[in-house]
């Protein structure tokens, strides 16, 4: 069961006080996942102000601030809706199992000038998605316990795993680990996000192998089932693998039948539970009231709607074809 909350986003770190308090004296012998709605400011004209949803696993509240976070990012045509939708369910069977619970986050990468947004700051600014997420989202979500990166992941389906790469390899000061589901480690901007050949630089700038300096900084997850033959995505993962390998990078490839759903997604989440890896978090004392966070104030009435339906599957995406990890390789449950 899961309690759904809506609440702006600078009570946050209020709530999360609260129940860090009550703890203290009270222990719920029944806690429930909670799923939290957000609206959170972004730097753009597209979205001024976007949606974010925060699901927190049944943990004790006093649990709750210690929690290490990943934030997971949708295809396109999509919506949290849509990846929620395959991945919560399979979370909670996971967590039961094998424990190494965390917190997961499901941010709105949609646009509307460049509805092909790949997560990315578009070349004119009408869409601002990659700085808000690892600014505005980071501190709104984590405020008054700012995780290290060796707590904090990021996860991506389709051109949300490209764009978890993407931003996991421009930020590995934010993201510990990065997990690749039918993702692309190549520019696919279909709607001219990145402006073309005339902004060669940022066509560079959104470019993996041009970072590919920085991706042993972070561990690799990377994904494709082999029942997904889309052109786009066939053999990126093994691929990349061997780029990662050339750097010396900590990386595992998973290849799961499924084709391209959430299905496929949902299959994966056991073996993804078990492979990430949490050290010792522990939160400082909250000292600071919510209206000290860094992050601008919003208004949940002035959040726009989302483009996209979250009945739609996410964006194309591949099978693989060989795979190498010099990472240890989990192994997969039976559920998968």
């Amino acid at each position: 069961m899961v309690a759904r909350v809506a609440i702006a986003a600078p009570l946050v770190g209020a709530v999360i006080a609260a129940t860090s308090v009550s703890a203290q004296t009270t222990i719920s012998p029944t806690p429930q996942a909670t799923l939290v709605e957000l609206k959170i400011p972004s730097p753009e004209k597209d979205f001024p102000i976007r949606d974010v949803y925060v699901w927190t696993p049944a943990v004790q509240p006093s649990a709750v601030a210690t929690l290490p976070i990943v934030y997971m990012l949708h295809g396109w045509p999509g919506t949290p809706n849509g990846i929620m939708g395959g991945v919560l369910a399979p979370l909670q069977a996971a967590f039961k199992k094998y424990g190494k619970p965390f917190i997961a986050v499901f941010p709105d990468g949609n646009a509307k000038t460049h509805i092909d947004s790949e997560w990315a700051d578009s070349y004119d600014g009408k869409a601002m998605i990659e700085t808000w997420l690892t600014t505005n989202v980071i501190n709104t979500v984590e405020a008054g316990d700012i995780r290290p990166a060796a707590d904090r992941a990021i996860l991506g389906f389709s051109m949300g795993g490209y764009g978890a790469a993407i931003i996991g390899l421009h930020h590995p000061e934010l993201f510990g680990q990065i997990i690749t589901l039918a993702g692309y480690f190549v520019t696919d901007d279909l709607t001219n996000a990145f402006g073309g050949a005339s902004h060669s630089s940022k066509v560079a700038y959104q470019t993996p192998s041009n970072f590919l300096k920085t991706a042993n900084k972070s561990r690799w997850f990377l994904s494709e089932s082999n029942q997904d033959f889309t052109a786009l995505i066939h053999g990126q993962a093994a691929s990349w693998g061997k780029k990662l390998k050339s750097v010396n990078a900590s990386y595992t490839i998973s290849e799961l039948p499924g084709g391209h759903s959430y299905g496929y997604v949902a299959s994966e989440i056991p073996m993804i539970v078990q492979w990430l890896k949490w050290p010792l978090f522990t939160a400082p004392t909250p000292t600071s009231s919510p209206s000290n966070s860094p992050t601008p104030t919003s208004s949940p009435s002035n959040s726009p709607t989302p483009t996209s339906s979250p009945s739609n599957s996410p964006t194309p995406t591949d099978s693989p074809s060989s795979s190498e990890s010099p990472a240890p390789t989990p192994t997969p449950s039976g559920s998968n």
